[in-house]
């Protein structure tokens, strides 16, 4: 059956707005959902808008929106405020790459001090001046059979120069985010930098370090995949802290407490999530709670305690009966219910 847009209607009394053709064509079947709605919702509004907006228009965190567009940022088809051409003085005092060095050192000192946001001529300064990070960008082309991106150039040299990663540990970075988006799965710039600086913290400075890192990754991932099954929540990939979280649900609960858990969530919240389910599991973990039987008594004596604090007028017999109510609504007109 065919279909086509109605050509009068309500529904362009509010106007309209200009999709690219090339966004159905090619990222219809790549990009994720909420990848393409972050990208209609800046569509919709003059071609720009903060990720607060987006996340409110969503229903999601600003992470998860940084992530959604991050992903736009990387294909070219957006591009951050602080990315833009700006004015450049007429005398640089400092040059690029010492400018790095001296973020990186400041890192150590200071928690959540953001990568610093090159511009195309700095990054070209920086791999002139670097064959290390040169190297880098060559095998990080052939890893994705063709130029990269600026965005993907600018994140490599930060995890050299920044987070202090052997070219080893970043290329093994970079061919698995090259696995996770040929799996089609959401994952942007934002998610790659913040891999970097987890890794970095944890000091995986070695290939088989890096290695054994991916193979935790992976088996992470079916692990988060499983959970949200369970909990039937649409993927997405996990956040750093989230891998963080799940990590410790492997080693406390069993995947069958964890659906057991889901079941409880299901059955009591609106709209399933996984903060309702960490709350869940966090109190039975609080609670020494290790089976279902456990878990069940724990829900059992839940009951019990609240049944105990409600007000008797509101147990027992009702003060009316529902079958009489029923008869005399159906054969007595006059009866007001």
């Amino acid at each position: 059956m065919d279909y086509q847009i109605m050509p009068m209607g309500e529904i362009w009394s509010d106007g309209m707005f200009s999709v690219p053709s090339k966004i159905s064509k090619k990222y219809i079947k790549f990009a994720s959902e909420y990848q393409l709605k972050a990208l209609l919702l800046i569509l919709s509004q003059n071609g720009k808008a903060g990720a607060r907006d987006i996340a409110k228009a969503l229903g999601c965190t600003e992470s998860d929106a940084d992530d959604f567009l991050d992903f736009w940022v990387e294909e070219g088809v957006l591009i951050k405020n602080c990315d833009a051409p700006a004015p450049q003085p007429a005398q640089r005092k400092e040059k690029p790459v010492k400018e790095i060095k001296q973020a990186s050192e400041k890192k150590k000192t200071l928690e959540n001090v953001p990568a610093p946001v090159l511009n195309g001529k700095e990054l070209t300064e920086i791999l002139d001046a670097s064959p290390e990070a040169q190297e880098v960008v060559q095998v990080a082309q052939e890893i994705f059979g063709g130029p990269i991106s600026l965005a993907l150039q600018i994140a490599a040299v930060n995890m050299v120069y920044y987070y202090g990663l052997p070219g080893e540990v970043v290329l093994t970075i970079l061919q698995y985010y090259k696995s996770e988006r040929d799996k089609q799965k959401p994952v942007g710039i934002a998610y790659l930098n913040a891999m970097a600086k987890n890794w970095s913290e944890e000091g995986i400075t070695t290939l088989d370090a890096a290695e054994e890192k991916i193979s935790e990754l992976e088996n992470s991932n079916d692990f988060w995949k499983e959970i949200l099954d369970l909990a039937s929540i649409k993927y997405r990939a996990p956040s750093v802290k989230q891998r963080a979280v799940i990590k410790e649900w492997k080693e406390d609960f069993s995947i069958e407490l964890i659906g057991y858990a889901c079941e409880i969530m299901k059955e009591n919240a609106s709209t399933p999530s996984i903060k309702y389910l960490e709350k869940i599991l966090k109190n039975w973990k609080k609670a020494g709670i290790k089976t279902i039987d456990e878990a069940k008594a724990d829900s059992e004596k839940h009951t019990e305690t609240k049944n105990k604090n409600t007000p008797s007028r509101l147990k027992g017999t009702p003060s009316f009966d529902i079958k009489e109510i029923e008869q005399k609504a159906i054969y007595d007109d006059d009866y007001d219910i």
